[in-house]
Order: structure tokens, then C-alpha cells, then sequence
């Protein structure tokens, strides 16, 4: 058990001493007599157990999170600063290598190349009128793309006569007697950042005594010192919270008394934790929206907005040669919008009529007996897993629309098609739909149908004329929420969909949705520099641009109907 799990037991130990010292100690004050009390005895051993365990537990919970970034920190630091010899002779090296410097030089031009060959483009692209040449646009691409590729090559080639140099100095300062602690910041120092992240790794595993994927005299003196900081790290944060524990149970020990406030303590303390768990969520969707804005930002100084929003040819790949095909890289998201709204209207077709017809039938038609066995019948649709959903849409419901309408003389019907996905999830969110729609219809008030069959009304006008409309709001909100469902779905459309991007109306065709894209770009192995992976945050902020549109339209229908029946 290590020292941190001991430490918390013994700060459970002293948070129960506390709260039993704290109520018996006000018990105390006034001689049994708890009327005399301000607080009622159990509010004085909150006070005091609140005190002494919370400002330690949260000393452990910033250790437990930001405890290894604060190690690994110390830890480089310190194996760099012996390696400062070891890397101001690799600067005096590749200052002096005529290779290198050439190199250097070639990059250097091309990237220029290519950056003036971006400006004709796009003065091209924004130009009207007579002084637009699409032959010009064309020739400019084209060299455009070689540009790029030859840019590539001299980058790689650049890294590649860097990396030998890094390799020749290290060797030559292993023969020369560098210490390995030397040797191992010198490679956390030169090393890129993949390997990097491997070294640091496998010394954190030979640190706790794990197998790692290589061992070398490097890595076991990294692992030392790691080791070493952790112990001491993990000490400090033991000690100070068994020190924040005493000292939290000591002062508030002494306060307590007969006329001590401790219910009024207490009640702040709960009303600062609420408001913290409140400011933690705004924060945590004040980030998501912040990491999504910068990232596309990033994405949008290479692509322009609006080739993004309305281009008509979605292509990320960036090729690595000449003759590979979108080796500049598409990036217009219309077939993705396309595709997106195609599924989504087909899955709301089936389920909004469905649900809300079952929702109708279930709360004032059904007797009690029935709506009993029917609802949770219908609710288990809601926990089936997607994958089987998509399992279902690709070997039964996408095979028999392609036999159904190739009976009909439809030729190009594929198994993989907008209307299998979209039909199997309109399936898969009816219990959105009905369930939700159900408990708002049964909870408008009974005088509101009593009046209307007073005032001569059949049962379909009560329905229509009086219920529905005072459970409006109800309703739009289920149906947002289940377009929401179908927006956000990956699986099914994965699986009965295809991930081909196709601008088309026809829901025969394969199409592909923005989730889909997202998983694709943001799944194997990826950099997050290329405008392929940073068009997955453009995409994640269109996403989120429209959920919030969606729950505008859905706060004005709640408030435009719910002041005229409340």
C-alpha cells in the first residue's frame, strides 16, 4: 500500500474523530443541555470533519492529477541541464556543416515558393469579373502541388541530416565519457516528439519496476531520477496533507461553542461547493467551445471559411506525391452537411409520427393493464447497442430495400444507402420520442380535459384541441432531443451508410454524415498540424453551432406556449 492510500485512510480516520470531537464537544459547552446550543451537535461535527478533510483531499486530488506532469517536469529539467554540453557542441555542429546549411537553404526557398504561389491563388480565387482565369487558377495549382511535395522532401531530408548529426555527436560524447545522465537529456533534448514520449515512458515504467519496450543506460538514469522525484513529491504531499488535516481539526476544534454559528458554517460551505460544481461546468463548456475555436481557426488559415461551408468536394487526404490524387486536399463539408440532413430527416420521418402516435395512443387511450406491458416493451429499443442497430441495417434492411427497388427497375440501388441508416435509427429513437412525449401529455392538468368534455368535446378534439397544444413545449423538446440523437449517430451510419462522400439527393446512394468524418480524421495515426486532422474541430464546431440553434429555436417554443397555458 503506498503512502498516499495510508494517508487517506488516516484522513478518513480524522474526519470521523472530528465530527464526533466537533458534536461532542458542543454537547460539552453547555452541559448537556443542547438547547442552549445555536447549532443543532451534529452541524458542529460537520463543521469541524469538513475542515479537516477537505483542504487535504483536495491537496491529494492536485497531487493525483498534476503530481506526474510535476515529476516529468523536474525530471527533464534536471537531465537537461547536464546535457548543455553535449548540445552546444551539436549547435557548434550543425552551424559548421555545409550540408546542413544547404539544405536549410533549399527548404527555406521553397517554402517561400509555396507560400507566394498561395497568394496568387487566392488573389486568384477572390477576383471578379474580367479578371478571372480559371486556366491561370489551374496552372497555379498544379504548381502549387509540386511545390509542396518538393517542400516536403527538403523538410524530410533537413530532419534526416539533422537526426545523423544529432546521432554522430551523441555517439562521439558516449566515447568521449558523458555521463548517462548527459546522454539522456541530451536524446530528451534532440529526440522528436514521438520519441520522446516513448523514452519518457519507458523510463516511467522501469521507474515502478514494469517492462518497458527497450532498456538502455539512458533510460535506467532518467528512470533513477524520475524515481527520485517521485518519492520526494509524493512524500511532501503526504506530509502536508496530514498537516492540513491537523491543523483544519485543531482550529475549528477550538471554535466550536455554545453561540458558535456552525449551522450557518456549514450551509456557506455547501453553498460554495454547489457554486463550484456550477463554475466547473461553465468552465468545462467554456473549454470544449475554446479548444474547438482555436483549432479550427487553425484549420481556416489554410482553408478559406467559405470553401469550407460551401464547397461542393470533400477529399482531406494530403497526398505525399505528385500523382496521388486530392493531394492538395478538399475541404468542402457540403456533402457532409448533405448527407447529415438527408439521414436525419429520413430517421425523423419514421420516428416523430411513430413515437409521438404511440405517446397519444399509450396516455389516453391504452388502459392501465396494456400501457403497463406496451411502455417498457417500447423503451427497450432505447437500449440496444448501436453496433446491432447497424449489424440490422447492413444484412437485413439494406439488402431488402436494394431487392425492393430493383424489382421496381432501379438499377444502381446499393446495400449501403441513406435510407437504411436513416430508417433503422428512426427505429432506434421512437423511444425518445414516445416516452418522453408520454410523461409530458400525462402531465397536463385533468381539469384542462374535464372542462373540454364539460363544454361537449369528443375525445380526438380534447387530443387535438386542448392537449397537444398545452404539451407543446414537451413535445418540441423531445423531438429536438431525438434530432440530436440522430445528428450526433456513428455506428449505424458507419456500418449502413458507407463513408463515401456524395453530394446527392438520392437517398438510394451511399452518403456519409459530419460524426462519421470526425472519427475517421481524428482516429490512427494522425498529426495534429495537417489541415486533414485540424478539419475534424471545423467540423466538431459546426456540430455545436447547430445543436445550440436547435436549442435556441426550442427555449422560443417553450416560452412563446408555455405563457399561454401555465
Amino acid at each position: 500500500m503506498s503512502i498516499i492510500s495510508i494517508v487517506a485512510l488516516a484522513l478518513l480516520v480524522m474526519i470521523a474523530g472530528g465530527f464526533y470531537v466537533g458534536r461532542s464537544r458542543a454537547i460539552a459547552s453547555v452541559d448537556g443541555v443542547t438547547a442552549g446550543l445555536h447549532s443543532l451537535p451534529n452541524y458542529h461535527g460537520y463543521y469541524v470533519a469538513i475542515w479537516t478533510g477537505v483542504p487535504a483531499f483536495f491537496l491529494l486530488a492536485l497531487y493525483a492529477i498534476f503530481g506526474g506532469q510535476l515529476v516529468e517536469r523536474l525530471a527533464i529539467s534536471e537531465l537537461q541541464s547536464e546535457a548543455v554540453s553535449i548540445n552546444r557542441v551539436l549547435d557548434e555542429t550543425l552551424i559548421a556543416d555545409p550540408e546542413f546549411i544547404e539544405l536549410n537553404q533549399v527548404a527555406d526557398n521553397l517554402r517561400e515558393r509555396v507560400e507566394g504561389l498561395n497568394a496568387d491563388i487566392q488573389a486568384l480565387r477572390n477576383a471578379r469579373g474580367e479578371d478571372r482565369n480559371p486556366e491561370a487558377l489551374n496552372q497555379l495549382r498544379a504548381a502549387q502541388i509540386e511545390a509542396l511535395n518538393l517542400s516536403t522532401t527538403a523538410e524530410d531530408a533537413v530532419r534526416a541530416r539533422r537526426q545523423a548529426v544529432v546521432a554522430t555527436v551523441e555517439a562521439t560524447a558516449a566515447a568521449d565519457g558523458a555521463g548517462d545522465r548527459a546522454l539522456a537529456g541530451y536524446e530528451l533534448a534532440q529526440s522528436p516528439r514521438e520519441r520522446r514520449q516513448l523514452f519518457l515512458s519507458d523510463s516511467r515504467r522501469i521507474a515502478r519496476g514494469e517492462l518497458a519496450s527497450r532498456d538502455s543506460p539512458a533510460l535506467r538514469a532518467a528512470a533513477s531520477t524520475i524515481a527520485r522525484h517521485q518519492t520526494v513529491i509524493r512524500f511532501a504531499a503526504a506530509l502536508l496533507a496530514l498537516v492540513l488535516g491537523a491543523a483544519g481539526f485543531m482550529v475549528t476544534r477550538a471554535q466550536v461553542s455554545g453561540q458558535f454559528r456552525a449551522r450557518n458554517n456549514v450551509e456557506r460551505l455547501v453553498t460554495a461547493a454547489l457554486l463550484i460544481s456550477s463554475v466547473i461546468a461553465i468552465l468545462t463548456t467554456v473549454g470544449i467551445v475554446l479548444s474547438l475555436l482555436f483549432e479550427s481557426l487553425r484549420f481556416f488559415s489554410s482553408v478559406p471559411v467559405l470553401d469550407f461551408l460551401f464547397g461542393l468536394q470533400w477529399s482531406p487526404q494530403i497526398a505525399i506525391r505528385a500523382d496521388q490524387v486530392g493531394q492538395s486536399g478538399a475541404f468542402g463539408a457540403v456533402p457532409l452537411f448533405a448527407g447529415t440532413a438527408m439521414i436525419t430527416v429520413i430517421a425523423m420521418v419514421v420516428a416523430v409520427p411513430i413515437g409521438l402516435f404511440s405517446a397519444i395512443y399509450l396516455s389516453e387511450y391504452a388502459g392501465p393493464n396494456f400501457r403497463q406491458v406496451a411502455k417498457p416493451v417500447l423503451e427497450i429499443l432505447a437500449g440496444i447497442p448501436t453496433v446491432v442497430y447497424g449489424f440490422f441495417a447492413l444484412l437485413a434492411v439494406g439488402p431488402a430495400i436494394r431487392a425492393l427497388f430493383t424489382a421496381l427497375g432501379f438499377e444502381s440501388v446499393v446495400t449501403q444507402s441513406a435510407l437504411s441508416a436513416g430508417l433503422v435509427m428512426g427505429v432506434m429513437i421512437i423511444p425518445f420520442i414516445s416516452s418522453l412525449s408520454d410523461d409530458v401529455i400525462n402531465a397536463v392538468p385533468q381539469s384542462l380535459r374535464d372542462g373540454s368534455f364539460a363544454m361537449g368535446a369528443t375525445r380526438s378534439e380534447t387530443i387535438t384541441q386542448i392537449v397537444m397544444p398545452a404539451a407543446l413545449p414537451g413535445i418540441v423538446g423531445a423531438i429536438l432531443l431525438a434530432v440530436s440523437r440522430a445528428v450526433g449517430e456513428t455506428m449505424i451510419v458507419v456500418m449502413a451508410a458507407g463513408q463515401g462522400a456524395n453530394l446527392t439527393a438520392n437517398p438510394l446512394e451511399s452518403v456519409t454524415t459530419i460524426t462519421v468524418q470526425i472519427v475517421m480524421l481524428l482516429t490512427g495515426d494522425q498529426e495534429f498540424d495537417s489541415p486533414k486532422t485540424l478539419s475534424a474541430f471545423a467540423l466538431g464546431l459546426v456540430l455545436f453551432v447547430l445543436t445550440l440553434l436547435m436549442n435556441i429555436v426550442a427555449l422560443r417554443v417553450v416560452q412563446k406556449y408555455r405563457e399561454k397555458y401555465d
